[in-house]
């Protein structure tokens, strides 16, 4: 299997100088221009966040915390957490796009309570709303508290252009295109020779490196963002081991489904027309454009049921904020899982494939 995987590895290498046109333009240059495309985007304010509710300091009691719950519920979906550390955590990782942190004693009518709104400069479309959502909160929680309410607002980490923010939203949509669309169709193209490859090799060697072929090629599309970015000068890094670990593993599993899909439907036109259809479903219900919880509370839960959901967070996080492995250490060890089960849906559609011949 090995040995055979490593022959096909080198024929696809050999064969990609046939079309080496198609796959500058796909691999290098659609990256690059879309690192330069995305200073044409406007702003989009928010609907509805996720937002976490944390003590401020050690007296703070379930009764201070559930009553600003109250508050926070006509601004967002509240989230508790148990110290201000976690919430911090969960605000790095966009479980949440803001943290309450609430003071002691917050139903005392004769002190003024101040609140603290922290929110992440990489979460861009929020910046706008800022200022609207701590004057919203402070009016909600005026009118659940007996005393003078101050709400201040704080700024975490670096704040992001949008342009930065939509260079990893582009290229989760290009991983998912070419991993749903390009690969199968490139599959498809060799129907004629797979016959030939069934008899003399092992047809899943030939997928296996054909996979393995187009997610090694995904560090072409880093390396063309990179030089796209020198004249830029865009807060990225693209060329960091955590990027390409998180761009690859997407790539793996989409294209792995894709190429099931394909070989499921018998390498038919209809296998592209349902995978165009996968890639509409998770591009709408992953909220892969802009953060859970913008519109509805319902697409907030399908997109978080999604592992692309988690995968696009981290490449954001590795890209942009320069996050590392650690901060996203449980999400990796079912995303292992879900490339693992990626792979076996492949195999075993492949295999069904050949029962069918």
């Amino acid at each position: 299997m090995i040995r055979d995987t490593a022959v096909f590895l080198w024929t696809e290498a050999y064969a990609a100088r046939r079309r080496l046109a198609a796959l500058f333009v796909g691999f290098a240059l659609l990256p690059g221009l879309l690192v330069v495309g995305t200073a044409g985007f406007d702003q989009t304010l928010p609907q509805d966040v996720p937002v976490g509710v944390a003590p401020a300091e050690a007296e703070t009691t379930a009764d201070d915390l559930t009553v600003t719950r109250g508050g926070v519920a006509l601004l967002g979906t509240p989230v508790q957490y148990e110290t201000e550390e976690a919430a911090l955590r969960g605000l790095d990782r966009e479980e949440v796009y803001l943290v309450v942190l609430v003071p002691p004693d917050v139903l005392d009518d004769d002190s003024t309570t101040e609140f603290r709104m922290i929110w992440h400069g990489s979460a861009v479309p929020l910046i706008e709303a800022i200022g609207l959502l701590e004057a919203v909160l402070s009016v909600e929680l005026s009118s659940f508290l007996p005393g003078e309410v101050d709400v201040t607002h704080e700024q975490r980490g670096v704040q992001l252009t949008l342009s930065e923010y939509l260079i990893p939203t582009g290229m989760t949509l290009f991983v998912l295109v070419v991993g749903l669309l390009f690969v199968p169709y490139d599959v498809m193209t060799d129907r004629p020779v797979l016959d030939r490859v069934r008899h003399q090799s092992r047809l899943e060697a030939f997928v296996a490196a054909k996979l393995l072929f187009y997610t090694l090629l995904t560090g072409s599309v880093l390396v063309a963002v990179a030089v796209a970015n020198v004249p830029m000068e865009y807060r990225i890094t693209p060329l960091r081991v955590e990027t390409a670990t998180a761009v690859g593993l997407l790539f793996l599993s989409t294209a792995a489904v894709g190429t099931g899909i394909a070989f499921l439907l018998g390498l038919g036109r209809t296998a592209l027309f349902v995978n165009l259809g996968v890639l509409i479903g998770v591009v709408g219900f992953g909220s892969l454009l802009y953060p859970v919880g913008f519109f509805s509370s319902t697409r907030m839960a399908i997109a978080r049921s999604l592992p692309p959901h988690y995968l696009a967070i981290a490449i954001r996080g590795h890209l942009v904020r320069g996050d590392g492995f650690g901060l996203y250490a449980d999400w990796y060890r079912f995303i292992g899982v879900y490339v693992v089960g990626c792979l076996g849906f492949c195999w075993s559609c492949v295999r069904t494939y050949e029962w069918r011949r």
